[in-house]
């Protein structure tokens, strides 16, 4: 059993990717995973990604795959940190295969000069592993789970202000103020413990973040809130993996950010932004079957917002860290 780095463009990614598949959805509840088209196609294409340097390996027994591991390395902030996506196979735990790929995950970043090695993992599925090597949990956050077609949510547009909604990539026109408020949200979201340091955006980066969703596969739904002095006061985001392997016409679809700049907040403005994304979501992408969310423990009030829409918890999931 050795561990190797994974050419994506290789005869071996297909069976890569289903031992990391299996390790990534074995034992949780209707877990999002991104699907092989997806998956693939970002890593063969990761010489445009301006964030992440993004490195698969995976770990082998002869011709068998035992399961895979994602290395992002970040291009921009947080440049001493690598982040790992790891999964075994549950069939083929416990015989030393994460172990493997966690030695390789720290040799990289050795090499590459990153002091910290940061990782997500799910309750009951990783925390062990994890805590085992020395990581320790630096955020909780829980993952919520909402039905579509799901109950409309009345939500009333405060006087003055708009909302615009569309299918696709960010325009052109948008970008500037888009990346503004994916900075300040950067800025906002709730980061625990973590050694981070938030992400800057500007318009450039946000088209070409946009062009690679677009060109992977995944489906874009966009809700934008509109000040009454026409200046943008919010937004959020859907993402749909379009190229997902469906089963029985289902697909699952990611609630990304949700945000609303501080001197607009108190009017309930988060909850017309979600309703209108996911009116247009349902519209747009009727095999949609499960919407998922995550929000940090102690942001009460997007935790009332997702329960008002419907959303359950379904996973308790933990950032954590080690140091090299």
């Amino acid at each position: 059993m050795r561990s190797r780095a994974l050419d994506p463009h290789g005869p071996d990614a297909g069976r890569w990717y289903a031992a990391f598949r299996a390790g990534l959805v074995a034992g949780r509840e209707q877990p999002m995973v991104a699907s092989a088209g997806a998956t693939l196609t970002s890593l063969r294409t990761n010489a445009t990604n301006l964030l992440l340097d993004r490195r698969p390996f995976g770990v082998w027994d002869g011709d068998v795959c035992l399961g895979g591991m994602i290395v992002n390395l970040s291009r921009t902030a947080n440049a001493h940190t690598v982040d790992l996506e790891l999964a075994v196979a549950p069939e083929f735990r416990n015989r030393g295969a994460g172990t493997e790929l966690f030695r390789a995950a720290v040799d990289l970043a050795r090499a590459e000069g990153r002091r910290v090695v940061s990782a997500e993992v799910h309750e009951p599925v990783g925390t062990g592993f994890a805590l085992d090597r020395g990581f320790t949990i630096k955020l909780t956050e829980r993952r919520y789970l909402l039905g579509i077609p799901a109950a409309p949510v009345p939500a009333t547009v405060p006087d003055g202000y708009r909302t615009e909604v569309w299918t696709g990539p960010v325009d052109a026109a948008v970008a500037p103020g888009f990346a503004t408020m994916r900075t300040l949200m950067e800025q906002d979201v709730p980061v625990g413990d973590r050694d981070h340091e938030p992400e800057v955006f500007t318009a450039d980066r946000v088209l070409a973040a946009d062009k690679r969703l677009a060109n992977a596969g995944w489906g874009m739904v966009t809700a934008l809130l509109l000040a009454p002095d026409g200046t943008p006061a919010g937004y959020s985001r859907i993402l749909v993996d379009g190229t997902k392997e469906v089963d029985n016409g289902k697909e699952d679809a990611l609630q990304d950010d949700t945000f609303v700049l501080g001197a607009h907040r108190g009017r309930r403005l988060g909850a017309v932004l979600k309703s209108a994304a996911l009116a247009r979501l349902e519209a747009d992408f009727p095999t949609v079957r499960h919407l998922h969310t995550w929000t940090a423990d102690g942001n009460d009030a997007m935790i009332a917002t997702n329960l008002r829409f419907g959303f359950r918890p379904v996973e308790t999931t933990h950032t954590v860290e080690a140091t090299v």
